[in-house]
């Protein structure tokens, strides 16, 4: 197995090994190099689904989905149906993933976030669709002492229902699944549990700072945002089928970007839920 980083503290290119045939030693070895580079890139493994949610289940248990998503209208991660047809733009599932193209960490306006994320590349357009992340251990790095001094104790809310009604992604859950979605607190500044490094947990999920002025927080946390994840903090990768990407939501904010319209884009992800014994959103794997 062969580990490269993509900078030199963030991101890393793994080959030379088969994650469908995958030894304990080696195993180790990708949890390790995740810890370290919070973003691992394997291309071309080509998973069945099978393969891809076995492997995930190694970092832990998998999230459960979000409540009464109208199954008829819930978003592919992409831009296909079912059936593979691209869908057309005024689409609910094309109008809900546009808020995928803003910086975010999957699932923190749930109680516990997720751990992990992985996707994995089915169909790829001829050009953009990218995918980028940023690296916010660090962007809290970045961070003057006056402002770590002033984060250090700060609670930000992340709203579901904030974060997709400037883009009407709202359409998708009818208002049963959004009554199981209420705000949550979690602190801008988070401890990572495996590496011990200072995080900034910030994305497009969080709504306002509690305490502060409701429309000057707002504005502090997309400036926090925006600077964090700025090079030489952020890298892309331009997907070919069969390519799978993992990344530490713990640590790490992403984005999708543009494709064109016309071409697919058909990708599967998995989530690895948060490692809290009582987290309600894992998956109770039968006995």
């Amino acid at each position: 197995m062969k580990i490269d980083s993509i900078t030199e503290n963030f991101g890393a290119v793994v080959t030379d090994v088969a994650l469908n045939d995958l030894s304990d030693e080696d195993f180790h070895g990708i949890e390790q190099a995740w810890f370290t580079y919070g973003v691992l890139v394997f291309p071309r493994q080509h998973l069945t689904n099978e393969d891809h949610f076995a492997f995930s289940r190694r970092f832990g248990r998998l999230e459960k989905g979000l409540p009464h998503i109208n199954m008829k209208m819930r978003p592919s991660i992409g831009n296909t149906d079912n059936e593979g047809n691209v869908l057309p733009p005024k689409h609910v599932g094309r109008v809900f993933n546009i808020g995928n193209s803003l910086w975010h960490s999957d699932s923190s306006y749930k109680r516990v976030g997720a751990k992990a994320s992985l996707l994995a590349a089915h169909e790829v357009p001829s050009e953009g669709g990218e995918t980028e992340w940023a690296d916010m251990r660090a962007g809290y790095d970045a961070l003057s002492s006056d402002v770590k001094n002033y984060l250090s104790d700060k609670i930000a809310v992340h709203s579901y229902a904030f974060s997709h009604s400037w883009h009407y992604g709202l359409q998708v859950m009818p208002e049963e699944g959004l009554r199981q979605l209420p705000p949550v607190k979690h602190p801008l500044v988070k401890i990572h549990p495996d590496s011990k490094r200072h995080v900034l947990f910030v994305g497009r999920h969080a709504s306002h700072i509690i305490g502060e002025d409701f429309t000057s927080s707002r504005k502090l946390l997309r400036e926090l945002t925006f600077e964090a994840a700025q090079p030489p903090r952020t890298f892309g990768h331009q997907w070919d089928v069969g390519d799978i990407v993992m990344w530490d939501n713990r640590c790490v904010l992403h984005r999708a970007r543009a494709s064109p319209p016309d071409q697919p884009r058909k990708m599967v992800r998995s989530t690895v839920a948060g490692d809290v014994p009582d987290n309600e959103w894992a998956v109770i794997e039968a006995a």
